[in-house]
């Protein structure tokens, strides 16, 4: 099944500690057959990060919040207002 993961956090991944952000960037590698899209979220672009959005494969909601809990910014306690909710994808027509 599908999951989405809504981050609400202003996580600057540059003016945090290097070394936990490279455990955050390694961890979606390693989980990257079950967290097949992730990225930060901006208002407008070039602003600030306000939150992040992951596309999770998951077998069940307990399953892909384990994902979500297992990030090593949620780990630290930069990420403490999230959400995991089940997605489905519509059948968007071919645009060919």
């Amino acid at each position: 099944m599908r999951y989405i993961a809504i981050f609400f956090d202003d996580v600057q991944p540059g003016e945090i500690d290097a070394d936990l952000t490279r455990a955050h960037f390694d961890y979606l590698a390693e989980c990257g057959d079950r967290i097949t899209d992730a990225g930060g979220l901006r208002s407008d672009p070039g602003a600030p990060f306000c939150g992040s959005l992951w596309v999770i494969e998951a077998e069940s909601l307990v399953e892909a919040r384990a994902l979500a809990d297992g990030d090593p910014y949620c780990k630290a306690g930069l990420r403490p207002d999230y959400r995991v909710l089940q997605w489905n994808k519509a059948p968007l027509p071919d645009p060919k």
